[in-house]
């Protein structure tokens, strides 16, 4: 097979020897430091707007001026991370590392955040020793500026969305299948991607096969499923955050985005993205399930199997409890830890059906836990 590149270069992340190219292109980009100081020096950056750019750039420049690989980027990325979930979490914890191995695997998680899902699953494999994985990203968050630098740096490669007519449809999920058995069996690279396309914005962790279809795509006529599932290492992951800093804006939802232009509803999605970086998480706990070696029929059976693994290894917080008794789903007040109060607080301007909606969402897991027994 040819380069990665060369069939793969329109989706993939950078490789180690675009990485100094493009630091430098950050080192001189004047609307990345702009954009990056007034999220990081806020109060400096009102009395002395030029000087907040000027100290970002010279501490990235720094930090990051003498990185030559992706391994050197993230590496160096790693301490920034630790801050920010010491800064916007009460504690990350994580559980299932006897299922981390040496295989390549193909990790699908439900998806809350836009970014943090797959950050913490990185993070938890940075600290056990483990290479980092590539993620799966919507080309929504694509706008050629310094995000998706950052992005691509950062090991992300683009999932086409809205793809119109049903050849290009096929030949891009083609693509996409196979740079992703090709990341796996080929470059020997996990995977990270979501269960389902966008955030699981009403609580429920639920497995779209499409998904499931695309990743066998490019495999299915060489390898029956199951022997396709082994190869991959397919692995559950289950993620959950006390609180949702987008919680009253998935409540509200988002109503007209359809009549916005691309660049408008990329500019909040990237909005968003910073939300869910910078706001307080609560306790965030991220599971790694078993990988799957039970034999499937289809890939609906599969879906099943993931859905099972995902909401049985989902870490219910008090949040969930409180939303579930508010909403009439359970008569005790167990496992509320004196936290009723100050969560209810946090949606006391919301109407009553965007108050419930808000609920759902945190109670969701409970109830598919319930359901399933």
């Amino acid at each position: 097979m040819n380069n990665i590149k060369d069939n793969f270069g329109s989706i993939s992340p950078y490789s180690d020897d675009e990485v100094e190219e493009v630091i430098e292109s950050l080192i001189g980009d004047k609307i990345f430091h702009q954009v990056i100081s007034s999220q990081i020096y806020p109060s400096l950056l009102n009395l002395f707007p030029n000087l907040s750019s000027i100290l970002f750039k010279r501490n990235f420049k720094k930090s990051f001026g003498r990185c030559k690989s992706i391994k050197d980027f993230q590496d160096t990325l790693a301490p920034y991370v630790g801050q920010m979930i010491e800064r916007t979490t009460d504690g990350f914890t994580y559980s299932g590392v006897e299922n981390l191995n040496s295989n390549p695997t193909l990790y699908i998680s439900n998806h809350r955040d836009i970014a943090l899902d797959s950050l913490f699953l990185n993070f938890a494999r940075y600290l056990e020793g483990m290479p980092t994985v590539r993620i799966a990203i919507g080309d929504n968050l694509l706008d050629s500026s310094f995000f998706e630098k950052i992005m691509r740096l950062n090991k992300s490669f683009v999932v086409h969305r809205n793809i119109k007519g049903a050849k290009e449809t096929f030949k891009k999920l083609s693509n996409l299948s196979g740079y992703i058995n090709h990341s796996l069996n080929n470059d020997r690279e996990s995977i990270w991607i979501a269960q389902l396309e966008g955030r699981a914005i009403d609580g429920n962790d639920f497995t779209d096969p499409a998904v499931l279809k695309m990743l066998y795509l490019a495999e299915r006529k060489g390898l029956e499923i199951n022997s396709w599932i082994k190869q991959v290492n397919l692995t559950p992951v289950s993620i959950s955050y006390e609180y949702d800093p987008l919680d009253i804006t998935k409540a509200i939802g988002w109503e007209g985005w359809e009549d916005l232009s691309y660049e408008e509803n990329n500019k909040r999605d990237l909005s968003e993205l910073v939300k869910g970086i910078k706001e307080s998480k609560g306790r965030v706990h991220l599971h790694i399930g078993k990988n799957i070696t039970e034999r499937v029929k289809n890939i609906e059976e599969l879906a099943e199997l993931i859905d099972q693994e995902i909401i049985a290894n989902y870490k219910l917080w008090p949040s969930s409890y409180i939303s579930a008794h508010t909403l009439g789903l359970v008569d005790t007040k167990e496992n509320f830890e004196g936290k009723e109060n100050l969560f209810l607080e946090r949606f006391k301007d919301l109407d009553q059906a965007t108050l419930n909606k808000a609920l759902e969402m945190y109670a969701s897991p409970f109830k598919n836990l319930k359901k399933r027994g």
